[in-house]
């Protein structure tokens, strides 16, 4: 149940993506005014892209791709962050710095971002996957 106050995934008009939104204001159990938290623009809601899409798909039974040529096109199930993180040694989370070096499916707690694991390794940059964003952070530089 979203109320007030609480997270919503939602499309931030000024990040053009679907990010998690803090709740600002509700009508009717639905939010209304939310808040990016990545970039922390305050706009109307707009639910997520896909979210459109899929009650048109409910309205009518099938995407309009699949009436027109008979088929109908399997998408992946999403997954949810906790779902993620869920399989990781989260007790273990270490709190991120740039001079600690990070390996793959490790827990990092960053002081901006939060809670994330590592979710790629490049050269002296790790890719960390948070719940709002992945982002490309420096490592091993100490």
């Amino acid at each position: 149940m979203v109320k007030v106050g609480g997270e919503v995934d939602a499309f931030c008009t000024k990040c053009q993506l679907t990010l998690a939104h803090t709740v600002h204001a509700m009508v009717s159990e639905r939010p209304v005014k939310v808040e990016c938290n990545t970039c922390h623009a305050v706009h109307r809601y707009k639910g997520p892209i896909g979210a459109a899409k899929a009650a048109a798909k409910a309205a009518h039974g099938r995407p309009a791709s699949a009436r027109a040529n008979g088929t109908a096109r399997e998408r992946p199930a999403a997954v949810s962050f906790e779902e993620l993180l869920g399989g990781r040694n989260v007790a273990a989370a270490q709190p991120y710095s740039p001079k600690k070096t990070f390996a793959m499916d490790e827990v990092v707690d960053h002081p901006m971002f939060g809670r994330g694991f590592v979710s790629g390794v490049r050269d002296g940059k790790v890719e960390i996957t948070f719940r709002s964003d992945v982002k490309i952070l420096v490592h091993g530089r100490g």
